[in-house]
């Protein structure tokens, strides 16, 4: 019995389709709702997607069949630090795991970086993804810091808050060091009140 063929290669415009598909099971995968996985990997999102510069996606297929897909950006670190080749999605139907499709589609991310030129590929992995984070470790990837993230507009309602708690704070200490100073400050005589003697 042949041993099926399974290759990857770069995902193109053609491709949107099937790499949309595979995105929604993914999302689905990680908790997100059908309707909300849907509406963001409408065709054309992941067509813009796929023509980005910087993003290249990863397709693998099994004897034709779509298995599995990686996407990797190319990121600037820092002011001087080297760009490095990020891996932000990796993916394998549920079908195709075991069977050394990861380690294929890590492959052509590897031969992707050596081809740029780049040193360092890192990935992008959830802090409580235990499985998948077992499964990078195991291929070399250290952990090297921790990523937070915040929605733009939760950012600038918490720096309004803590910027209007540090103004309250400021006036409050100014109120605080003027009633120290009248009590501490010795006590000006009044002037006598009536007509001067003369």
């Amino acid at each position: 019995m042949a041993r099926p063929h399974l290759s990857v290669s770069r995902a193109g415009a053609a491709d949107a389709g099937v790499i949309s598909e595979m995105w929604i099971e993914s999302s689905l995968a990680e908790g997100l709702s059908h309707d909300l996985a849907a509406r963001a990997a409408n065709a054309g999102r992941i067509q813009e997607a796929l023509e980005r510069p910087g993003t290249t996606v990863l397709l693998a297929t099994q004897d034709g069949a779509p298995i599995g897909f990686a996407v990797v950006n190319l990121r600037q670190h820092g002011l001087l630090e080297q760009a490095a080749l990020g891996l932000d999605e990796l993916y394998v139907r549920p079908e195709a795991r075991r069977q050394g499709v990861a380690a294929h589609l890590l492959g052509a991310v590897a031969r992707l970086a050596e081809g740029q030129g780049q040193e360092v590929i890192f990935a992008t992995v959830a802090a409580n993804d235990k499985v998948s984070n077992r499964y990078f470790a195991r291929r070399g990837f250290a952990a090297a810091s921790t990523s937070r993230m915040v929605p733009t507009a939760v950012l600038r309602r918490k720096l309004a808050g803590t910027e209007s708690a540090a103004r309250d704070v400021l006036l409050g200490r100014r109120r605080t060091l003027r009633a120290r100073t009248r009590v501490v400050s010795p006590l000006t005589p009044s002037a006598p009140r009536g007509r001067a003697a003369g």
